[in-house]
Formats: structure tokens, sequence, C-alpha cells
């Protein structure tokens, strides 16, 4: 891909975090009230993917927040982004 168009890969990897960890806790409520063991291994692979993509998500989001060009004050968001996405994403992965 033309680098020009997408400077970095964060946004797209987030997309799959979000999405991924969205549905596994759907769907392990699902599973619980509906009694349904199918819908539970659903949630546990999506659970389990959703980890795996949010650690390429934080490796895009500090490669981002180096590369990207911003000024002071992007550079105070991206920070405060980065102090709530990181113990965010810890919680996940564990």
């Amino acid at each position: 891909m033309d680098m020009e168009i997408i400077p970095n890969y964060h946004p797209i990897f987030v997309h799959f975090t979000i999405g991924l960890l969205s549905i596994s806790a759907l769907l392990y409520l699902a599973g619980s009230v509906l009694r349904k063991e199918n819908l539970l291994i659903a949630a546990r692979w999506n659970l389990w993917i959703g980890a795996v993509i949010t650690v390429g998500t934080v490796i895009a989001g500090f490669d981002a927040y180096n590369s990207v060009t911003h000024d002071a004050a992007s550079h105070a968001a991206m920070t405060d982004h980065k102090n709530w996405a990181l113990p965010t994403a810890g919680i996940f992965v564990a």
C-alpha cells in the first residue's frame, strides 16, 4: 500500500481489536444466558484472537506515536490516548 495514503496501520488494527473483543463479550453473555456451549466456544476464540490482535495494535500505536507528524496539541492528545490505551490493552491481554 502507498504510505502516502495510509501513514500507519494503527487505525486498522484498532477496529479489529474493538470488534473482536466486543463480540467476545456479547457471545459470553449470550452463551451464559442461553446455556449454549457453542456460543462460549466462539466467545473464547474471539477473545484469544482479539488479545493477539491487541498486541499488534499496541505495536502499531507506538509506531504511529513516534512517526506521525504532529504539533504540541496533537502530541498531548496522543500521549493521553497512549496512557489510557496501554492499561486497557494490558487488561484484555491478561
